[in-house]
């Protein structure tokens, strides 16, 4: 009897299943993702060259303690891939924290935009099994009380501290404050070990992050609240010192991937005016390096893109110097590279079905392999190899709707995110272009609403069609905030349709809308009662399909799917057509406030019950003493 599983088992096999499809471009929802394939020898140089560098860090044989690290590839050759292997091996070893920055908006705003990548990647489960946030409160409190707690015993031992005394937090940071001199926002380690609560940690996280809390939140977490202004001020600061931290107990490993756009920095910008995606993160690089105690920098990009663009920079040695101290070559496959790829693929395809292929990489002939192989990039290879899999090639309608669910399982922490939603809007209603919705024909999508020094750039974008045979021109804003003050001056941009070529102005909020807050009131009022606006809600289930699809729109392969797959797919998986927040936003105005909104401070005066009864301060000792068990 042969040892090999039967020829008839194994088509049954390749026709049920592709093990290749959708898996030969690496996203960057693959960094984070646990059940990702590596093949370990594929670009071995590059993950053991930084992996040492991290270790000589921690040990102490590294005298600057710094080092940047530029990964240099094409297209496909496996720079994400390289970093999710570096990333997996952090989280399985223990030995840094890994912050991982891929997507840019406004480049004006890029220190910002790493502070709310840092939060991100810190909300990640560490070695510990925890929040790598929790770990690091962790951290904290064992450097400033000198113990040994580990994470998950101090998380269940926290509110039963709160309970005891609510400062236990103002006495706890106090402490490591005193072992942590460079470190001068107590604001910052105050909101880390609010991580530990459950309740509260969401809650700490945004704030950390730049985000709004409510009054009600703020206040009861004894956290400042900025405006604006301050916290774009303040997010490179903040970022520093989170950094900081970090360095008194782990290296973070900080890499910046996807740096090839083309995008420019706003002309008006006084730094960073008409710079490129890349010159802009090495200037900020250039920063993070300058203020680390410990710490490795990873940059991912074309080598073209760093000879060409870095030239330009005004002090390009310097930038190199820090954010490149050493150069990763990813060079094109070599025959038996390609070989052990495809057998490494097909190895766990075939062992989970419980079958045994007559060789290594059986349905192809390694001859052929080796000969399309050669000099090639591993997205090419596994590309040609899900094409080329099955007879029967299967539809590609399929294969995106189980892109589809990856993208969408990663999506996370979406709903504070004005730019994010509107982008996301935006793409969902000019994919409808041409069509008739709700008695509306959407002609244009106008993504500049001028003059923009009127709004603050608050109106997102207007849609004109037509209706009836009339000009329809709906401005819309996403308004997310949590501050009376700046919802009332967005309400306002809205009503004045004059200066902006408006004959509808529409609010998408998911929020209620304070009674106290006066100006907000009173332009929705305006808007609503007197000038034919409108206010649209949500709620997750109607704008996440918008957030995947713009999502993987940006992130589409164009190589392997083309634009009318993609919109078939749409039309056909996932319809936004049917959408009913889209929907809602084309219909006629109701003239009322929507009924269903999210009220986030209501039973915010509960959260602490039973965890912060104790108020006196004779009892911090004893509310000290209970973090204390081991």
């Amino acid at each position: 009897m042969s040892a090999y599983s039967s020829p008839e088992a194994l088509n049954e096999a390749i026709q049920e299943c592709n093990p290749f499809e959708s898996n030969f471009v690496t996203k960057s929802y693959h960094v984070w993702d646990d059940n990702f394939l590596d093949l370990p020898c594929l670009h071995t140089h590059a993950s053991e060259s930084i992996l040492e560098a991290i270790q000589k860090i921690n040990s102490g044989q590294l005298q600057s303690g710094t080092v940047g690290f530029a990964i240099l590839a094409p297209k496909g050759v496996g720079k994400t891939h390289v970093l999710s292997r570096i990333r997996h091996h952090l989280k399985r070893k223990g030995e840094g924290f890994f912050i991982y920055m891929c997507e840019y908006g406004n480049l004006s705003l890029i220190k910002h935009q790493f502070l709310q990548s840092l939060a991100f990647s810190l909300r990640k489960l560490g070695n510990q099994g925890v929040m790598q946030w929790q770990e690091l409160a962790t951290a904290l409190v064992n450097l400033g009380m000198e113990k040994n707690l580990a994470p998950k015993q101090l998380i269940e031992q926290f509110p039963k501290a709160l309970a005891k005394n609510p400062k236990v937090i103002n006495h706890l940071t106090q402490k490591i404050l005193q072992k942590c001199p460079d470190v001068d926002n107590p604001y910052i380690v105050k909101a880390i070990l609010w991580t530990l609560s459950q309740a509260h940690a969401p809650f700490a996280v945004n704030w950390l992050a730049g985000r709004d809390l409510s009054e009600a939140q703020a206040n009861m977490m004894d956290l400042p609240d900025l405006s604006k202004d301050d916290r774009d001020v303040e997010a490179s600061n903040t970022a520093r010192q989170v950094l900081a931290l970090i360095s008194y107990y782990t290296t973070p490993v900080i890499c910046f991937d996807e740096l090839d756009g083309t995008e420019l920095a706003d002309e008006s910008d006084p730094m960073l005016g008409g710079y490129t995606r890349a010159q802009v993160v090495a200037s900020l690089a250039k920063d993070i390096y300058n203020s680390l105690k410990r710490g490795i920098l990873i940059t991912a990009l074309y080598a073209q893109t760093w000879r060409e663009e870095f030239q330009t920079i005004s002090k390009s040695s310097s930038v190199k110097d820090r954010m490149a101290q050493k150069e990763i070559g990813l060079s094109y496959l070599k025959s038996n590279d390609v070989v052990m790829l495809v057998a490494f693929w097909l190895e766990k395809f075939y062992s989970e079905r419980g079958l045994t292929p007559p060789h290594a990489v059986y349905p192809f002939e390694e001859s052929q392999l080796r000969e399309f192989g050669d000099g090639a990039a591993v997205r090419d290879i596994l590309q040609w190899c899900a094409q080329n899999f099955s007879s029967v090639k299967a539809d590609p309608t399929e294969k995106l709707e189980r892109i589809y669910q990856q993208v969408e399982a990663t999506l996370d922490d979406f709903l504070e995110d004005n730019e994010k939603i509107a982008n996301a809007l935006a793409f969902g209603l000019q994919h409808l272009q041409g069509k008739t919705v709700e008695g509306v024909t959407l002609k244009e999508l106008d993504r500049e609403v001028y003059p923009r020094s009127k709004h603050s750039r608050r109106i997102n974008f207007r849609i004109l069609g037509e209706e009836n045979g009339k000009e329809v021109k709906i401005g819309v804003s996403v308004v997310q905030d949590v501050h009376g003050k700046s919802v009332g001056a967005c309400i306002k941009y809205l009503t004045l349709y004059k200066d902006f070529d408006l004959t509808r102005g529409c609010l998408i909020r998911s929020k209620s809308i304070k009674k106290h807050w006066q100006v907000a009131n009173a332009g929705l009022e305006q808007l609503l009662g007197r000038q034919g606006g409108e206010w649209v809600s949500f709620k997750d289930e109607e704008i996440k399909p918008l957030l995947t699809l713009h999502k993987m729109s940006r992130e589409l392969d164009r190589d392997f799917f083309t634009e009318a797959d993609f919109h078939r797919f749409i039309d056909e998986k996932r319809p936004i057509l049917k959408n009913p927040l889209i929907r809602d936003i084309l219909s006629d105005p109701s003239g009322q406030s929507p009924q269903e909104v999210i009220d986030e401070d209501s039973g915010l005066g509960e959260l602490l019950s039973g965890e912060t009864a104790g108020t006196s301060d004779d009892e911090a000792s004893e509310a000290l003493e209970i973090l204390s068990v081991a």
